[in-house]
């Protein structure tokens, strides 16, 4: 949670006054600027056009080969850059949920296999000998004998299309499981590019405000300024450079959540790419035509669906009794006479005539069969939902450019010429510049929104991987 701007005025300004004036200013923000110098902050890198989030410059880092998305994760704890195509790359490769969900394919797959296996035939050896008594077969008969179930009514088949099915519902559950990965991964790779180009407001605003001490020191050095500017420009400046180290904070908190997700917990990478919208368009009954083709909620549940229709037909055949026949010999000491028996056994479904295999299979369907219709209601609703949201963050940023934003570059050129001239206070000055970041800050919130909302609208289509909104 980030800080309201006039918290860490406050902080700042208690931190400043405690602290002893003869000992030196040098302390996590680096040395003041000496009079008549531009001062440049330690903890922010010189202006550049993508400032990465470390507190101090690290070596360039080399954009990842998107055919080995392994790179990225070699160093450990050193900056790597990612790009989206990275991440979905990665989740397929090392996430341990991801793996998981191919564990329950590989389970669906095993299932296949039992079902075409056969029956195991039963071989049975056995010996009647005589302790007491006359017997005219000898003293000793042996008996052996096989028996083999017998498929009669096709269930060895039927199993086998039933455990078909049950892979299908099996890869369309991991599908939709990869979609809501994809779809945390891209909201947090989103968020990663929106505190980068916070971070890069934050460097303007620290690089400006530090500008601005030096005018002050300039000016309080030829008498025109009192100590009290001098302490109020300090105390802004701090109050700025604390934010930067929330943000800091911030932006490597969703680079660790990021890693977290694809699996490689010490990761800390940086977003490649700028914040920008990317182009959902579209009507919820044009795009809903499409959602009930392509959404992995309602692919998964069609297939359960059919899973558990598949498997009332198994349930028909499993009905069925199981003939087994018996062929073997019996040999007899007296004479040593051997003869063969052969016989069929088959079970009689008087009590058990597979009634509660059938129940379970039809509550099965009918349960799967509501699930599918909750999921194509809710998919609905929610597509709707997200494009009401989106068009709702879309107006409101181009509102917020065209009242607010077309205003600022003249601001601070009025605000310091106003100063100069005398026409307007050291507050005046400060205030105008707090104002222009601010409003820069609260239009990367706005952006931020349209396209967390346009990342949702891709996830409830089914096209959480699209780079565009086509």
């Amino acid at each position: 949670m980030k800080l309201r701007p006039r918290t860490f005025t406050c902080l700042a300004l208690a931190g400043y006054l405690c602290a002893p004036q003869q000992a030196d200013a040098r302390g996590v923000f680096g040395p003041p600027a000496p009079p008549g110098t531009a001062a440049t902050p330690a903890t922010a890198p010189q202006p550049a056009p993508a400032p990465v989030s470390a507190t101090e410059p690290g070596p360039a880092v080399t954009p990842v080969d998107p055919h080995e998305p392994a790179s990225p994760v070699d160093d450990g704890e050193h900056e790597s850059t990612v790009s989206l195509v990275d991440v979905f790359a990665l989740l397929k490769k090392k996430s341990p949920r991801y793996k998981v969900y191919e564990a329950d394919v590989e389970v669906a797959k095993a299932d296949v296999v039992a079902a075409r296996v056969l029956p195991n035939p039963v071989l049975q050896l056995a010996m009647l000998y005589l302790n007491v008594g006359f017997n005219q077969n000898g003293v000793a008969t042996y008996y052996a004998n096989a028996t083999l179930p017998l498929l009669v009514a096709g269930q060895r088949r039927m199993r086998v299309k039933t455990a078909n099915a049950g892979v299908r519902s099996a890869e369309a559950g991991r599908e939709l499981n990869y979609h809501e990965l994809a779809h945390e991964a891209r909201s947090v790779f989103v968020e990663m590019q929106a505190d980068q180009a916070r971070l890069s407001t934050y460097d303007s605003a620290v690089a400006d405000l530090a500008r601005l001490q030096a005018l002050i020191a300039a000016r309080r050095a030829s008498g025109v300024e009192t100590d009290y500017d001098i302490l109020r420009i300090d105390v802004e400046a701090a109050a700025w450079k604390a934010r930067r180290v929330e943000e800091e904070a911030a932006a490597r908190d969703a680079a660790g959540r990021l890693g977290v997700i694809v699996g490689v917990p010490d990761w800390n990478p940086r977003a490649e790419g700028a914040l920008e919208t990317i182009g959902v368009r579209g009507k919820g009954d044009t795009l809903w035509r499409e959602v009930e083709r392509t959404q992995p909620a309602v692919v998964a549940a069609m297939r359960n669906e059919a899973y558990s229709s598949q498997l009332i037909d198994l349930a028909k055949r499993e009905r069925w009794p199981v003939p087994s026949i018996t062929i073997g010999t019996v040999a007899i000491q007296n004479y040593y006479s051997i003869s063969t028996q052969a016989g069929i056994t088959v079970p009689l479904p008087v009590f058990d005539w597979g009634q509660g295999l059938m129940a379970r299979a039809k509550a099965n369907n009918r349960r799967a069969r509501l699930e599918k219709e909750v999921v194509v209601a809710t998919s609905h609703a929610e597509l709707k939902r997200a494009l009401r949201l989106l068009a709702h963050h879309r107006h409101a940023l181009v509102s917020f450019d065209s009242e607010i934003v077309a205003k600022l570059p003249g601001l601070a050129r009025m605000a310091e010429d106003s100063f100069r001239a005398g026409e307007a206070q050291l507050i005046d000055l400060i205030d105008a510049t707090r104002t222009r970041f601010e409003i820069e800050l609260t239009r990367i919130d706005m952006l931020e929104h349209v396209v967390q909302a346009e990342i949702d609208v891709l996830a409830i289509t089914g096209r959480i991987e699209s780079k565009d909104g086509g």
